[in-house]
C-alpha cells in the first residue's frame, strides 16, 4: 500500500509543477534563513572546552570600597588587583590550576628587514594557561614554571604570526624585539578556534591572540599595561599613568585589573570558595576588603549562558527569522490548498468508487513530505549562501582584522545543523498541509459528482 501511495504522491508531484516548485521555493526561502540564523546563533554559542566547562571558573572577590555600588550579579564585579593575584596563584589545593590575563602591546618585529615590524597586543599569563586552556600547538610549547619563576623571556606566538614573520617555517629558538625588549619564540599555536574569546571576558567571537608572554617578565621589565583599572578613590586620578608609569604603586594599590581564572575538580569546589573566603577573611584583619566578604565563582557554562541570553543581535534576528519562516509557512498553506483543491473532483470520484479516507490522507501526506525533503534540501543551499554572506560581511565590518579560517566554524553547517534543517522542513511542511489535506478529504464527493 505505501509503495502504490508513493506511486500517485510523485505522480501528484507532476500536477502543477509550478505550484509545486513555489511551494518548494517558500519553504526553501523561509527554512533557508531560519536556519542561517539558528546556525550562526548555535556556533556562537558554543561553549569552548566542553567537556570540563563546568569546572573552570572566573573568580572575583569584591575589594571595593565601602561607599562602592551594590553588585548583584557577575558580570558588574571587578577583577582582581595584582597583589591578590600572586598571593592566590600561592594557594595550593589538590587538583586545581590557577591562571591569570592582561594585556600588553608594543612594536614587534624581527632581525629581517625585509619583514615589516608589526603593532602587537599580547596576552599576558601564566604557564598555567596552556594546560588549562588547552590551545593547540604547531611547533614547541608553552614556558614551565621554572621558566616563569625566572622572569625570562620567552614568548608563544600565533600560526598567523608565524607565517607573516618566518614564512611558516618552525620558529621555534628564533628571537623576536617587542620595543627594546628581546624574547625567545619557544612555541607556535597552530590555528585555535573558540566560539568566543573568554579568557579575557571580553567574548569577542574569532580573535584569538597572537602573542602569548610570562606575566612576570612582563612587570620585570615593565612593560606597558592595557586594561581597564577600577581603582579607590586614592588612586582614581593616576589611573590612567598605570599604563606606562608608576608600576610599583599599581602593583600595590586596589586597583583591580588582572582576569583570574581557576579550574577545579568538583569535590573541591565547596573547598576552593571557602579558601577564597578564609583568605579575604584574613586580608580583612589587615585592613583591606572593607565591604562584607562577597565572591564571584562562575563557571564557563555559566558566563556563556548569560553572555548569550544578551546577544540582542542575535537575539532580534532570531525572532524575525522565526517570523518570517512562519510567513512562508502561511503562504505555503495557501499554495497547497489551490494546488490540492483543483483535485477535489478526482479525489470525490475515487472517494464514491471506494477509496477510504485515510488512503487519500496517505497519498497526500507522502507528496507534503517530498516537498518538505525537497525544500529542505534547497534550504540548506539557501542557508549556506546566507552563512557565506554573513562571514564576508563580519571580515568586511572588521577592516579584514578577522580572519577566514578563524570565522569559518562560527559560520559551518555541522551534521547537527543539517538534521535540524531537514527536519523542521519536513515537519513544519507537514504542519502546513494539515488543513489543505483536511478541506480536499472533508468535500462532499456528491457536490463534485453532481456537476458532472
Amino acid at each position: 500500500m505505501f509503495n502504490y501511495n508513493l506511486q500517485l504522491a510523485l505522480k501528484s508531484l507532476k500536477d502543477r509543477p509550478s505550484l509545486t516548485f513555489l511551494t518548494i521555493l517558500t519553504i526553501a526561502i523561509g527554512l533557508g534563513l531560519y536556519t542561517t540564523i539558528k546556525t550562526m546563533s548555535y556556533q556562537g554559542g558554543q561553549v569552548p572546552l566542553a567537556h570540563k566547562s563546568k569546572n573552570i571558573f572566573l573568580v572575583q572577590m569584591d575589594n571595593r570600597e565601602i561607599t562602592a555600588e551594590e553588585v548583584d550579579h557577575q558580570s558588574r564585579m571587578v577583577d582582581t588587583t595584582y597583589k591578590d593575584t600572586l598571593n592566590l596563584l600561592a594557594m595550593e589545593m589538590p587538583g586545581v590550576e590557577q591562571t591569570l590575563n592582561w594585556y600588553t602591546y608594543g612594536i614587534l618585529n624581527i632581525e629581517d628587514e625585509n619583514i615589516n615590524p608589526v603593532r602587537a597586543t599580547a596576552s599576558v599569563t601564566s604557564s598555567n594557561f596552556f594546560t588549562m586552556f588547552e590551545p593547540p600547538f604547531l611547533y614547541g610549547n608553552g614556558w614551565d614554571k621554572a621558566t616563569e619563576d625566572s622572569a625570562e623571556g620567552v614568548i608563544v606566538i600565533s600560526k598567523l604570526m608565524n607565517d607573516k614573520l618566518f614564512g611558516g617555517k618552525n620558529s621555534v629558538g628564533e628571537n623576536v624585539r617587542i620595543g627594546t625588549n628581546v624574547l625567545k619564540i619557544i612555541g607556535v599555536l597552530d590555528t585555535w578556534h573558540l566560539s568566543r574569546k573568554f579568557y579575557d571576558r571580553g567574548f569577542r567571537s574569532g580573535r584569538p591572540d597572537n602573542f602569548f608572554i610570562p606575566h612576570t617578565y612582563a612587570i620585570a621589565n615593565e612593560l606597558p599595561r592595557l586594561a581597564g583599572f577600577d581603582c579607590w578613590k586614592a588612586d582614581a586620578d593616576i589611573a590612567r599613568s598605570f599604563r606606562n608609569e608608576n608600576t610599583q604603586r599599581l602593583l600595590n594599590s586596589e586597583c583591580a585589573w588582572v582576569t583570574f581564572w581557576a579550574e577545579v575538580p568538583d569535590e573541591q569546589i565547596e573547598n576552593y570558595q571557602q579558601q577564597l573566603v578564609n583568605y579575604m577573611e584574613g586580608q580583612k584583619a589587615l585592613g583591606r576588603f572593607p565591604r562584607e566578604i562577597l565572591t564571584f565563582v562562575t563557571n564557563l557554562n555559566d558566563q556563556f549562558a548569560y553572555i548569550n541570553g544578551r546577544d540582542d543581535f542575535m537575539n532580534v534576528f532570531s525572532i524575525i527569522s522565526t517570523l518570517f519562516f512562519a510567513v512562508c509557512l502561511l503562504n505555503a498553506v495557501g499554495i497547497l490548498l489551490a494546488k490540492f483543491m483543483r483535485r477535489t473532483k478526482e479525489v470525490s470520484l475515487r472517494r464514491a468508487l471506494g477509496a477510504k479516507k485515510k488512503t487519500i490522507i496517505a497519498q497526500h501526506v507522502i507528496e507534503v513530505a517530498i516537498i518538505g525533503l525537497l525544500g529542505g534540501l534547497l534550504g540548506l543551499v539557501v542557508a549556506y549562501l546566507g552563512l557565506q554572506g554573513m562571514m564576508n560581511i563580519q571580515i568586511y565590518s572588521s577592516d579584514y582584522t578577522r580572519r577566514l579560517e578563524d570565522l569559518q566554524p562560527l559560520f559551518a553547517l555541522d551534521f547537527t545543523m543539517i538534521a535540524n534543517a531537514f527536519i523542521t522542513g519536513i515537519l513544519c511542511t507537514l504542519i502546513a498541509s494539515i488543513y489543505p489535506i483536511w478541506r480536499l478529504c472533508n468535500t462532499p464527493p456528491a457536490s463534485q459528482l453532481k456537476s458532472q
